[in-house]
């Protein structure tokens, strides 16, 4: 019914009209909490019920944690417990004197948890204030009160004409706009095979194909920045370092389907992506790339940038639109699906930053050019990979299709930093499987890592040395997976949990108990935050019995 209510307002009061997130955001903003009288007034000016309200001021982290005059986030991701096992967190609040989500008696500091900041090259990272630190003594920064901003290393990419790395120039939207129709661009992204690169890999042309063809003349555009996979940090360097790629790559999308406005979604966490789009925006309204009649043609399409409030399970694209309505980030079955009945009720695009940063070059380029550039491989185009703290060398970087996970490790981001020795990688985030050292000579591209139980996933590769405890590393993952789980189906956000008690218990963990569990994770789960959560601990049964402690 909320979803209905809001199409309503929204058709009424146009798309500038505050969402329910937008007006408690402010609410906690200017007060650092909420009050009954802030649910009444969001209520009052949203016309929703007070329930509904509610129930979104009790979803969101930002909503959620208490926050004191100096508001400190430490981050808990799965790079941040490679680098330090979890003692920085524990380092923090001892410092402090404060729990995680609680606040001083006075109300001058408060500490939260935060996953993730995007600082997996430096680990770990606390979000001080406005400030984010990181690195060995990040946590001596925060309890000294001398905040230093982290710097972040250069991306590069190893292809002869980078395609990701390359400043965006808008060449692809100006030869759509003078060379191709929309129809013709569109068989372009079909035609090139690009496969998503935001988690399942489906491919985008397909999508696109539906949005096209589904009824109706109001049609949407969403670049999903929501990036919130621990270790990956890939989608922060494109939207703050290339953000014209990705918002041609947006305008192109609309073109071919016929949509007219586009919206990007990003992360809380990374508080310079959003100023970076809106001026990237600004620029390109100046120079007559978005707006009305774009070159003097008749195709005309504005973009929005939002900004969420703190929450993995937005990534997935359910959960993101309805984000984007201002409601409750808990994902719907399907169908139907975005590209059918998607944002505000119509049909949408719904694609990763990273997968429409692609489409310029083919634009531009066309198909072939664009398969021609993994060779080695049957995953066309290039891909942006990123490491953790744990290598010499990390950083973004473009990659081909085709190169082994150990020539990324050991030629690409030079081996584990202090002579350590690799015990296994995660790949693509935390619903990626868990890949031995004794198979890091798989090929990086979609089919070969899935045969491993894997996936290219977001490209993130994270890397364990021999040092790390595989039992205390499920235990995270599984705390991270119930932390995260939206609610709405019982098998993710029961299940999760029980198989994290399983694990944080002193003792042996029943096995065939256990792989039931994970097998009704896959089964009933409605979205793949917990048909997906199975996989690293499938890798952990698989390679690292022994340490697991199974009876």
């Amino acid at each position: 019914m909320s979803r209905n209510l809001v199409e309503l307002i929204r058709r009424h009061d146009g798309i500038a009209a505050p969402t329910a997130l937008d007006l408690l955001k402010e609410s906690v903003a200017a007060r650092g909490e909420l009050t009954e009288e802030d649910l009444q007034r969001t209520a009052a000016v949203t016309g929703l019920p007070e329930a509904t309200v509610y129930g979104i001021s009790t979803f969101y982290d930002d909503l959620r944690a208490p926050r004191g005059e100096r508001h400190v986030r430490v981050c808990t991701g799965t790079a941040c417990f490679a680098a330090t096992g979890g003692s920085h967190v524990q380092a923090l609040s001892e410092g402090l004197g404060l729990d995680l989500g609680s606040v001083r008696d006075d109300g001058s500091v408060s500490l939260a948890e935060t996953v993730c900041l995007g600082f997996c090259h430096s680990s770990p990272a606390v979000f001080d204030g406005e400030v984010i630190v990181a690195g060995p003594g990040a946590v001596a920064q925060v309890l000294s009160d001398s905040p230093t901003p982290a710097p972040q290393p250069q991306w590069h990419s190893l292809l002869p004409e980078p395609v990701l790395t390359r400043p965006g120039d808008w060449s692809g939207l100006r030869r759509a706009l003078s060379e191709l129709d929309p129809q013709q661009l569109l068989e372009l992204v079909v035609s090139a095979e690009i496969r998503g690169r935001g988690g399942a890999g489906f491919p985008a042309g397909v999508k696109w194909r539906f949005v096209r063809a589904a009824a109706g003349d109001e049609k949407y555009v969403v670049a999903n920045g929501d990036e919130g996979d621990p270790g990956s940090y890939i989608d922060k360097y494109l939207m703050e370092q290339n953000p014209e790629l990705v918002l041609e790559g947006m305008a192109l999308a609309g073109l071919a389907v016929g949509a007219a406005h586009g919206f990007i979604l990003v992360r809380s966490e990374y508080p310079e992506s959003k100023p970076s789009l809106d001026a990237a925006i600004e620029r390109a309204r100046q120079a007559g790339f978005l707006g009305e009649r774009i070159l003097g043609s008749d195709f005309s399409f504005e973009i929005t940038v939002v900004e969420g409030a703190g929450s993995y399970v937005v990534g997935e694209e359910t959960a993101l639109l309805a984000c984007l309505e201002g409601l409750r980030g808990t994902v719907s079955a399907r169908p139907p699906f975005p590209a059918e009945r998607g944002l505000y009720g119509r049909p949408t695009v719904v694609n990763n930053v990273e997968t429409l940063a692609n489409v310029p070059f083919i634009a531009a380029r066309g198909a072939e050019a664009y398969q021609a550039l993994s060779p080695n491989s049957a995953s066309s185009g290039s891909k942006l990979v990123c490491f953790n703290e744990r290598f010499n060398q990390p950083t973004v970087v473009e990659v081909p299709f085709g190169m082994s996970v150990r020539e990324l490790c050991e030629n690409v981001a030079g081996g584990l930093r202090d002579g350590g020795r690799i015990k296994a990688v995660q790949i693509g985030g935390p619903l990626g499987g868990i890949l031995p050292a004794a198979r890091l000579d798989t090929a990086f591209d979609f089919d070969a890592l899935a045969a491993e139980g894997c996936m290219v996933g977001h490209g993130s590769i994270l890397a364990f040395d021999e040092l790390t405890d595989m039992r205390a590393l499920a235990v995270h993952l599984l705390r991270f997976g119930a932390h995260e789980s939206c609610g709405k189906c019982f098998p993710c956000r029961i299940g999760l949990r029980r198989a994290h008690d399983m694990f944080a218990a002193d003792a042996p963990v029943d096995r065939a108990r256990f792989e039931q569990l994970l097998e009704t994770l896959e089964l009933g789960s409605l979205c793949a935050h917990g048909s997906g959560m199975p996989a690293p601990l499938r890798s952990l049964l698989r390679h690292f019995p022994q340490e697991l402690s199974l009876a």
